[in-house]
């Protein structure tokens, strides 16, 4: 139980609101798709820590044999040992179970649950196939697989799953944020819109104060992808502004996702000219002042004023997010993160010199921005006659990344360099199997970058 709080990053006195507000800040950061063992990791801390709390057979009619004392028996026992967070050894209890019992439904259910409990989807996701196949009836057991899938990483089976149950109106709410973050990750973005506003729907007023955590992480979804591709935001600002007057001081209790929200309303409010999300914004600064003014850095203000600066080009504000603002939002995992930085540098290295004066603007009006970029800046400004071997050395990790996001400006800006990259070739539809085109750079070989160093000692250092 001890390792469940070490892996959300909490004190063994957390209370609920503590545990939850970890997990919804986690799992943004480690999603199921890119970083699938860390996920699995924390939904299963998360779900152990929330077991006794979450208790579906109160809800739903499971078969047991009847009048069989050996049977009774072994259910008590598998409880017992769950209460006790015994999960591994429940799951085999349960599994003798259905060897006795030939798959009878309370331990075949028994054996899924406690196999997702002990870390081990992949044996939940056969017992759930098969209570599924007997009982199509019960929506649960079909939403349970679309989760055991997600959990899993069969992003794909279990998006289809997901979509089966939404349909038939299952309105579970930690069913809805998972489909959510799987629609995401299949690019179904108008998909992810409808299920995080139906989450929300979900909830009547009076009941909001016990959903904050799930709220506050459908908002900032919803926010997220405006910001990706543009959506009716109007309502989304009015609703959200509406459950913060509804909750009100309650809020304090999740200060991390409040941060990460206003984050996202403050980047909102610098693309968007409405005046509903510049008065969210005000809304939620009155919220957060004290909280906002210990945790957030000078650079990450600074980076946020030179957002609504006009003197500074879009190059300038896509390098401060990619450096500054993206690690605050809290939502990107690293090599994402770097694969955002390396597509502002790669534009950077194109645009040389027409920023320069730009990059002494913001030395005079934002030094600490200024001094938080200077590493970035000294590879910009002293890349003379080394400038095209800097960009093969990044582009060559580049070309996969960007394949595998579809998110960066190089190509966007610069099409004509996507000619002549070559082919890049992938085992299967997932993220596959990367086909180098080219000789590997060895260790020990001379940097491309044209430094004079080993690679290994260089653009290699920290790869």
């Amino acid at each position: 139980m001890r390792k469940d709080y070490e892996i959300l990053g909490i004190d063994e006195n957390a209370d609920e609101k503590a545990i939850k507000r970890a997990y919804f800040k986690l799992i943004r950061t480690h999603s199921p798709e890119k970083d699938p063992e860390r996920f699995q990791e924390i939904r299963a801390a998360y779900e152990r820590l929330t077991e006794e709390k979450d208790q579906p057979e109160n809800s739903i009619s499971i078969e047991v044999p009847a009048d069989d004392k050996f049977a009774e028996s072994m259910y008590e026992q598998i409880h017992q040992l769950m209460q006790e967070r015994e999960y591994g050894k429940a799951a085999q209890t349960a599994k003798e179970g259905m060897k006795y019992y030939q798959e009878v439904e309370c331990f075949l259910y028994l054996y899924a649950r406690c196999s997702i409990l002990d870390g081990k989807p992949g044996n939940a996701v056969k017992s759930y196939e098969k209570l599924v196949k007997r009982f199509p009836d019960k929506l649960y057991y079909q939403s349970e697989l679309a989760k055991a899938y997600h959990l899993r990483g069969y992003t794909r089976r279990a998006y289809t799953v997901f979509r089966q149950v939404y349909d038939q109106g299952w309105r579970e709410i930690d069913f809805l944020n998972l489909f959510s973050l799987c629609c995401y990750a299949q690019k179904k973005c108008d998909e992810a819109v409808q299920v995080l506003e139906n989450l929300i729907a979900s909830i009547p007023p009076e009941k909001m104060a016990g959903w904050i955590p799930e709220l506050l992480e459908a908002y900032t979804g919803l926010l997220a992808l405006y910001l990706d591709k543009p959506y009716p935001i109007r309502k989304v600002v009015d609703e959200c502004s509406a459950f913060l007057d509804q909750v009100g001081s309650r809020i304090h209790d999740y200060d991390d996702l409040l941060i990460q929200l206003y984050l996202l309303v403050k980047t909102a409010a610098v693309t968007d000219e409405g005046e509903e999300i510049d008065a969210l914004a005000e809304k939620m600064s009155v919220f957060v002042p004290d909280i906002f003014d210990e945790k957030e850095p000078r650079e990450v203000t600074e980076a946020y004023h030179l957002l609504e600066d006009e003197r500074f080009s879009d190059l300038m504000k896509l390098t401060m997010e990619a450096f500054i603002l993206q690690d605050d939002e809290g939502y990107s995992e690293e090599e994402y993160e770097n694969f955002m930085q390396d597509d502002a540098i790669l534009c950077q290295l194109e645009a040389w010199p027409k920023q320069r004066d730009e990059i002494a603007l913001m030395q005079q009006e934002y030094p600490c921005a200024y001094d938080c970029m200077k590493d970035v800046w000294d590879i910009i400004t002293k890349s003379k006659g080394r400038r095209s071997l800097l960009k093969d050395a990044i582009l060559e990790e580049y070309g996969k990344k960007e394949r595998k996001y579809q998110s960066g400006h190089y190509y966007e800006l610069y099409p004509e360099k996507r000619q002549g990259m070559g082919q890049v070739h992938w085992d299967s539809q997932e993220d596959g199997q990367y086909v180098r085109q080219g000789k590997k750079v060895g260790r020990n070989d001379p940097c491309p970058c044209g430094s004079g160093k080993k690679y290994k000692n260089c653009c290699g250092k920290n790869g």
